[in-house]
């Protein structure tokens, strides 16, 4: 059986799919699982135990993710309909531009999300797009209405014994225990201010060595905010997204916006304080568990909310460190 999965999402909608992959692969062992998503995901797909093969996803008219490249996806489509899959499955929002990109992969079955209220139309399974459902629960829902069995909710994130190695030699010469900060995402609105995050740090180095994370965007940033501190340094932009995952499955706690390190730390289990804005924790927040903390901004702006609220989060998940704080 050859399956294939369209998901040309952001990482953190990669990590909150995963238990749809693993139900997948849990329920057909045999099929080969293609992946067609954006190019960064790549090395996510290489190690995943549920997926065998990735294509990446050329763009297509509405679908913002990634910029439309016309030759390539006519030579996507026919690399796609070659492949004579048994079974194409939608798991990118609700459908509007991402269904017809689906069918048009030429799969013998095809399923996929709709708008509430619409009709399945060419799709031979279709299910209402759940707005207010987790994230994690959506693509698993889907796969279930297909008679996938689910097992279980958890997310993952696989790593393989190099990201463990690379990192372990990067934090090697820092002294433990490690604390975590990710000051960026791909949406301004989604950003903690830095200065606040610098205040966080600057609180948090006479107990921790501070570590940034993130990519290239904030890397210039962050390795401003390092170099005005005594005790961090900065990896934000130098190391590859596993080697990144591998340095937060070291960190004693991550504090970041909503944004990829955040479900990274999740599906880890690494305690984690995540500040909220516009984005619904309900929708996008850590799993129930006392490891983790959601700090929901004032009127969802994030410059309004207070750093001692981040703080305290911080010492309600390391309690033990900060006794004598309290």
């Amino acid at each position: 059986m050859k399956i294939a999965l369209l998901c040309p999402s952001r990482i953190g909608d990669f990590i909150c799919a995963t238990p749809a992959f693993r139900a997948l692969k849990n329920a057909w062992p045999p099929a080969s699982v293609t992946l067609a998503g954006l190019p960064f995901v790549h090395e996510l797909v290489r190690r995943s135990p549920h997926l065998d093969r990735f294509e990446a996803f050329p763009g297509y008219p509405g679908i913002a993710e990634q910029f439309f490249a016309p030759d390539r996806a006519l030579e996507f489509f026919q690399r796609m309909q070659a492949e004579r899959f048994d079974l194409v499955i939608q798991i990118h929002g609700s459908g509007v531009y991402s269904n017809p990109v689906a069918l048009m992969m030429g799969g013998a079955r095809t399923a996929g999300f709709v708008r509430p209220g619409d009709g399945r139309g060419c799709l031979d399974w279709a299910m209402p797009f759940p707005e207010r459902l987790h994230a994690t629960e959506r693509a698993l829902a889907l796969v279930e209405a297909i008679g996938v069995r689910p097992c279980g909710s958890h997310t993952e994130f696989a790593l393989w014994p190099e990201d463990h190695a690379r990192a372990a030699e990067l934090l090697a010469p820092l002294d433990a225990p490690l604390a975590g900060l990710h000051i960026g995402s791909r949406e301004p609105q989604k950003c903690w201010p830095a200065e606040k995050y610098f205040e966080i740090a600057r609180r948090l180095e006479d107990r921790y060595t501070v570590v940034f994370i993130g990519g290239p965007e904030e890397g210039a940033e962050s390795a401003r905010l390092a170099g005005a501190l005594s005790r961090a340094v900065s990896f934000a932009g130098s190391v590859s997204l596993p080697v990144m995952g591998a340095i937060i499955d070291r960190l004693a706690f991550l504090v970041t916006n909503d944004s990829a390190p955040a479900h990274i730390s999740y599906a880890l289990r690494r305690p984690t304080v995540t500040l909220f804005g516009t984005t619904d924790p309900a929708v996008w927040g850590p799993p129930e568990d006392p490891r983790h903390r959601a700090v929901v901004a004032p009127r969802k702006e994030l410059h309004n909310l207070p750093v001692d609220d981040v703080w305290n989060a911080i010492k309600e998940i390391e309690p033990d460190r900060w006794r004598c704080s309290y």
